[in-house]
């Protein structure tokens, strides 16, 4: 992942962030990089659990539910690009 900018608690990411993460249950070892496909928190600030969708590099995707003060890297500036989206990209 290119650009890890900051860390971030889990209920501070936003769809379309990509994060470093150890996803609990998961067969792989240690942090792993996934993206941020949705993110479902209760409105109450400092929500004890937030259900995360992530999405695996092949675009498998699964939920996740983690402590919303749980502390992630993340990176904002890596969003992905789509064919929607407003900005140019590089074919």
């Amino acid at each position: 992942m290119t650009g890890i900018s900051d860390q971030a608690r889990v209920d501070e990411v936003a769809p379309g962030d990509l994060v470093r993460l150890d996803v609990p249950g998961d067969e792989g070892v240690g942090e792993r990089e996934y993206k941020v496909v949705f993110v479902d928190a209760p409105q109450a600030p400092g929500a004890a659990t937030v259900t995360l969708t992530l999405e695996l590099d092949d675009g498998e995707t699964f939920d996740v539910e983690l402590p919303g003060d749980a502390v992630v890297s993340r990176s904002m500036e890596s969003k992905w690009e789509s064919e929607q989206s407003p900005t140019a990209t590089e074919d």
